[in-house]
């Protein structure tokens, strides 16, 4: 039995919380920040301590696989493993580091029950959505984008108007002239 690992690692997450969150990401469908992997050894490693915890993470490498294996070592000689985490491996070798490095930090939180990411709610996990093609605005619309904003009495209805005009394929001159007068519109509206 490893009692002196668990009753460790117990109190270790007791004095444990999520990393500061100081980078961000861009997936071109959304953004988020997270903890980097130095961000969360640098959290992780002070309260590992002491707790007379260490850690050690395995890098394997085959059949068009990486698994990192994460360890947690006590100081009295017992240990803990956790996975491995698998994923494809890239054949190019700065990705291959990239997908280790984006393991690893998978694989550590997992381990000692933290998070370094924003939850998405599964976003990053399900297929991107197949955008249609937006339908081409004809002069009518225009004119009548133009009348309504006029006359838009409050914020929800001039959103209502720019969520439509943007879900249509226009000229950049046209978007741009539509989006000046609904700025201008939104400023009258803030005002009152």
């Amino acid at each position: 039995m490893s009692a002196k690992i668990m009753a460790a690692l117990v109190a270790a997450q007791g004095d444990l919380s999520n990393p500061i969150k100081a980078k961000k990401a861009n997936t071109g469908t959304y953004s988020y920040t997270y903890a980097d992997l130095a961000g969360v050894l640098d959290h992780v490693r002070p309260v590992l301590a002491k707790h007379s915890l260490g850690l050690v993470q395995d890098v394997e490498v085959a059949e068009g696989r990486v698994g990192i294996t994460t360890t947690l070592i006590h100081s009295s000689g017992e240990s803990l493993k956790f996975g491995p985490l698998a994923a494809s491996a890239p054949v190019d070798m700065q990705k291959l580091g990239s997908a280790i490095t984006y393991a690893r930090r998978y694989a550590l939180v997992a381990a000692l029950g933290i998070a370094a990411d924003e939850d998405d709610d599964g976003a990053a996990a399900k297929d991107a959505p197949k955008s249609k093609p937006k339908a081409v605005a004809n002069d009518e619309q225009v004119l009548a984008w133009v009348s309504r904003i006029d006359e838009a009495g409050d914020f929800i209805a001039l959103k209502k108007i720019g969520h439509e005009i943007s879900e249509h394929d226009l000229d950049s001159e046209v978007r741009a002239e539509l989006l000046r007068q609904w700025t201008q519109r939104k400023s009258v509206l803030n005002a009152t």
